[in-house]
């Protein structure tokens, strides 16, 4: 009894502890979603890189009208059969997507920021159904755009919040 009361004092007093250490999360950081909301997102002519543009906008909760910074992010889409099942025919296919991003200041055309990443993404291949085949790459395409997506966002919150947190020069 007495250990659940005190595993239950530490779980509700850590959150104050973490508070007198100066811990702050990036999201609470303020005037950093005005930031993201400020970039005008443009991206292959794909369709991952259509979901990953949606998937970005409606990330940063994007304003309307002009905006201050560009992000260009330019995808190179690979697809290789995967899995060999029976009589060799592939059972799984994985999209490898090489990703490059840049962030430019749009008033003055200064790179503030660009990654190089590559992600995979596997999907089951059907070879009974067309109609099935054309689902799972929709979906595997999907699913690549959300985890590429998250991963340019986490960079760009962690880019902002250092140029936050930085020392005047």
């Amino acid at each position: 009894m007495i250990r659940k009361a005190l595993l239950a004092f530490a779980l509700l007093s850590a959150p104050l502890s973490l508070t007198g250490c100066g811990f702050t999360p990036v999201y609470a950081q303020k005037g950093l979603p005005g930031e993201l909301a400020n970039i005008d997102v443009i991206t292959t002519d794909s369709r991952t890189g259509y979901f990953l543009r949606q998937n970005l906008v409606s990330g940063f909760n994007t304003l309307e009208g002009q905006k201050r910074y560009r992000l260009s992010v330019k995808l190179d889409e690979k697809r290789y059969d995967v899995g060999p099942g029976i009589n060799d025919i592939a059972v799984r296919t994985e999209i490898s997507t090489r990703v490059e991003y840049t962030l430019t200041e749009t008033a003055t055309r200064k790179v503030l920021t660009q990654g190089t990443f590559v992600d995979a993404t596997t999907y089951n291949a059907s070879a009974q159904s067309p109609y099935a085949g054309v689902a799972a790459q929709k979906d595997g395409q999907q699913r690549a755009a959300t985890a590429i997506g998250e991963r340019i966002r986490s960079e760009l919150v962690l880019f902002f919040h250092d140029k936050k947190t930085a020392p005047a020069s």
